[in-house]
């Protein structure tokens, strides 16, 4: 077992983190201690890497695991938790714009990124068109069906688990017979090679989106979450996001949802911080 500690050059809102990964079904977050566990796979083996803030100022985090690849672990977290994010850069942009009073409240609160694009994939499939409280329930219920735990912690189902289940079985879950549908497919073209899925992080989203749009049931709505949170691209702002529209409606009180004229107004005004503008609407709506 190693230990290592890492400093941030800047504030970061590890409670608001912690926040958002309590309702990831591999993430365990440790309320008491305010740690977290996050499961990967290093070198195409198991390991689970605990994570815990020790200092405010400066912003420090202790990272533990036993797995003996510690260079390849410490680039995955801080890949996860986001830790180079240059938070003045962005602020000084977005406080130009429209949603300027977000900063104060949201403010040093980063996008994490999941620990297995794979997995975002799926689970933005699950999300898809039902209640978030329901669709945080069903996956923890496949998760904890079809994945595999290692000590306290889960691993998502893998591609190949996922592409040997039948419908009916997913159906068991809870899941309509569509979503089983679009389960399965995704995880065979994700196992047997029909996806450049190894390049996903060096290929531009547009790239990225022209592939997964040919997917069955993946759409915009699911591409740009993917993108956002499974590979934590910065400039993704969901116009079509219902949570979204809302939560701007209520910013510039409106009396109904923004036309799409107004959608993409902000659209532009945020860029290249869409990500952000859209994670600190959500926020703000919480």
């Amino acid at each position: 077992m190693w230990k290592e500690e890492v400093a941030l050059e800047t504030p970061y809102q590890w409670e608001e983190v912690l926040k958002r990964l309590e309702h990831e079904p591999t993430f365990t977050v440790h309320s008491a201690e305010k740690r977290l566990s996050i499961p990967l796979y290093i070198d195409g083996n198991q390991a689970v890497v605990k994570v815990k803030k020790i200092n405010d100022t400066p912003v420090q985090f202790e990272v533990i695991s036993e797995h003996e690849n510690k260079e390849k672990i410490l680039e995955e977290i801080a890949t996860i938790l986001q830790w180079q994010t240059e938070f003045e850069e962005l602020h000084l942009h977005l406080r130009q714009t429209t949603l300027s009073p977000l900063i104060d409240l949201f403010g040093h609160t980063p996008i994490t990124v999941s620990n297995d694009p794979f997995a975002c994939l799926i689970t933005c499939i699950i999300h898809q068109q039902i209640q978030r409280t329901f669709a945080i329930q069903v996956t923890k219920r496949f998760v904890r069906m079809y994945g595999e735990r290692v000590g306290n912690s889960w691993f998502f189902p893998s591609p190949e688990k996922i592409a040997s289940l039948t419908i009916d079985e997913l159906r068991d879950l809870q899941l309509s017979t569509r979503k089983a549908e679009y389960m399965i497919g995704i995880a065979k073209a994700w196992s047997e090679g029909e996806l450049s899925h190894q390049d996903y992080r060096t290929l531009s989203s547009e790239e990225i989106s022209k592939e997964l749009i040919k997917l069955k049931g993946v759409g915009p709505w699911t591409v740009e979450n993917f993108l956002l949170f499974g590979l934590g691209r910065k400039d993704i702002f969901p116009v079509g996001d219902v949570g979204i529209q809302i939560a701007l409606q209520k910013l510039l009180n409106l009396d109904e949802k923004p036309s799409k004229e107004i959608m993409e107004y902000v659209k532009e005004q945020v860029s290249p911080f869409g990500s952000y503008a859209a994670l600190y609407l959500w926020k703000s709506i919480e």
